[in-house]
């Protein structure tokens, strides 16, 4: 099957352009938004790597490829926001690359579209800016996809090696991968299904099937011996390049220091001996035999727990549902209402339109639809993030649909049908205004506002930023205790827990979230007070409290952050320190309404 495009150096030079303007995009300001709770959870952790050296994977944390990249940059370039979202732009940024290798399915336009909505999509744009490993997951299962498509058609047997590499990774970003092969196998019995329905050129689908079974049989009858062992040892050498890959990212660095991350019990009589085994395993310092079967102790207990938890040990309820699918309709409808109603168009286009229907296009469909209520319902808190899951296969009946456009645009233009080409170009405005405005806006602009629906609820405000920057600076200036954080008597905001594994240990670190994250990678010395009588004699620079917003609705403080109060007992000896308000979350807080940071810039 030949490359249809190819030959048209408009396509490459389209799709290109486009892949630039996506990195572009992604870059573009990448540090300036505050990281969101889950972005600076796995920082966090990633810090703790680096400085550490110890690595094994936990599911809570998700897949470790997003952890193994960071750690390499931050080793680098060191810790910053930017640095910490680096690998989820540049995967999302590349994305629209993947449409080259479907060009031989697609015509020039639809291969230009489908790099479009990969390229410009604001919710594929808005969490290409976030670190998290949806889009990773996404789009590496992209790329193994088009991948293994381009060896069914017989572009060579390299392909299946880049797809069973691809496929490795998108395991080794999310533990939703196997969701991905799910999905694929579904979408591929309908497909399946519409052969059988048409078998066309036979007189009932059975005698199709017939026909099938008896040309496998004779293509094995043909194939066997030395050319059939070749193709079997090439899928024995595509699964282990997918092993390779795993092992490389799941394998312990360190040892395993927490015996609940093994899938074993203490019923077991070796449990000890594994236990201890395992604490020193790793990639480069144990034997091949205790690296492999402690990565595969961890990879089941990691796996069996994300499949717990999606497949009902802790069940949604039908309200839990609702909500998530109601929100991910509003983010489809906000921000890809027309790359759905293409998809409708892309997928009316084939399956009725008359002649021999692209079956590429129907399971892309499929894939894409089941995914938006199977996400709802396996998903353990609602967000935007999920959509992306299925926004990326939707995007190729998408571009088959802005293909009907595109080509009746052009039949328009040879016709000098001035009618059908203003049709076709009130489309074309709506769709890159529709886009156009989703990114100023919902990426841009309100990228931590809560009437965005692609904010979820534990990003905090904005205004964060401001605090945190100050506060940075002036720990830089100063020796001995940076930061004092102070509770009120709010045990979420200082538990006190000083032997915690995480730092600062006093805070209440995941209430806190992403305080913690700034703190430790800037290495800012913190200590912490719960009452009145545990404050110093003299404060540090740097003040941190918890803030309660004294308006009738929490989120009026992000106008009115004069309406934040700290704990009573604090605020007078703070006289001359700058004061940063913000709200903790987008709305509000889960333990308190915000946090107060004052800073002491007298001596600047």
């Amino acid at each position: 099957m030949p490359d249809r495009s190819l030959s048209d150096d408009r396509v490459l030079v389209a799709v290109l352009a486009l892949t630039a303007l996506a990195l572009v995009a992604r870059f573009a300001l990448l540090g300036h938004r505050i990281m969101h709770f889950d972005e600076a959870r796995v920082a966090y952790w990633v810090y703790n790597y680096a400085e550490t050296g110890q690595f094994h994977y936990r599911s809570i944390i998700h897949g470790p490829f997003i952890q193994h990249a960071d750690a390499a940059l931050f080793g680098l370039f060191g810790y910053s926001d930017f640095i910490a979202r680096l690998p989820v732009a540049v995967v999302g940024g590349l994305l629209p690359l993947c449409a080259l290798w479907l060009r031989h399915r697609l015509t020039g336009g639809e291969t230009v579209a489908l790099a479009f909505f990969l390229a410009a999509n604001p919710v594929l744009l808005y969490f290409g800016r976030f670190m998290r490993s949806t889009l990773l997951v996404a789009g590496f299962c992209l790329l193994a996809f088009v991948a293994f498509v381009r060896w069914y058609d017989g572009f060579g047997v390299e392909y299946l090696y880049v797809g069973s590499g691809a496929l490795a990774l998108g395991f080794a970003s999310k533990e939703n991968a196997l969701v991905y092969v799910l999905c694929w196998l579904g979408a591929g019995a309908l497909v399946v299904h519409h052969k059988v329905a048409a078998h066309r050129g036979y007189d009932s689908g059975t005698a199709w099937v017939a026909d099938r079974l008896f040309g496998l049989r004779s293509w094995l009858q043909q194939t066997w011996g030395p050319r059939l062992a070749g193709h079997v040892g090439h899928l024995v050498g595509a699964a282990l390049v997918f092993v390779a890959v795993m092992v490389f990212f799941f394998a312990p660095r360190g040892g395993v220091t927490a015996a609940g991350d093994l899938a074993i019990t203490p019923a077991n009589p070796n449990y000890d001996a594994v236990v201890e085994q395992c604490r020193t395993a790793g990639l480069y310092s144990s034997s091949p035999g205790t690296t492999l079967r402690c990565t595969w102790l961890t990879v089941q207990e990691g796996f069996g727990s994300w499949l717990s938890k999606s497949g009902g040990s802790d069940p949604r309820t039908l309200v839990a549902v609702a909500g998530q699918l109601e929100l991910s309709m509003q983010v489809i409808v906000g921000y890809a209402g027309s790359l759905f109603l293409l998809a409708l168009v892309g997928f009316v286009r084939e399956r009725y339109g008359g002649g021999r229907p692209r079956l590429l296009v129907l399971a892309c469909l499929y894939w894409g639809l089941v995914s938006i209520p199977g996400y709802a319902i396996g998903t353990d808190i609602n967000n935007a993030w999920i959509v992306v899951n299925a926004l990326v296969p939707l995007a190729i009946p998408a571009a088959v649909g802005a293909g009907l456009f595109i080509d009746a645009g052009r039949d328009a233009l040879e016709r000098d049908d001035d009618t059908s080409l203003a049709i076709v170009g009130v489309v074309a405005l709506v769709l890159l205004a529709s886009v156009g405005t989703g990114v100023a806006t919902g990426v841009y602009t309100d990228a931590t506002e809560p009437d965005n629906s692609l904010v979820q609820f534990a990003q905090p405000s904005q205004d964060m930023r401001p605090a945190v920057s100050a506060a940075l600076e002036s720990a830089a200036r100063t020796e001995g205790t940076d930061l004092l954080a102070y509770s009120g008597g709010n045990s979420n905001f200082v538990d006190g827990a000083e032997s915690a594994p995480r730092e600062p240990a006093c805070l209440g670190w995941f209430s806190t979230l992403p305080l913690g994250w700034y703190l430790s990678a800037h290495d800012v010395a913190t200590d912490c007070a719960s009452q009145p009588g545990e404050l110093p004699d003299e404060l540090p620079s740097v003040v941190v409290v918890p803030g309660d917003c004294t308006l009738e609705r929490t989120v009026d403080c992000r106008e009115n952050d004069s309406a934040m109060v700290p704990p009573e007992d604090i605020e007078p000896r703070l006289d001359g320190y700058e004061r940063y308000p913000f709200l903790h979350r987008s709305t509000g807080g889960n333990d308190f309404d915000g946090m107060i940071v004052y800073v002491d810039n007298r001596n600047a």
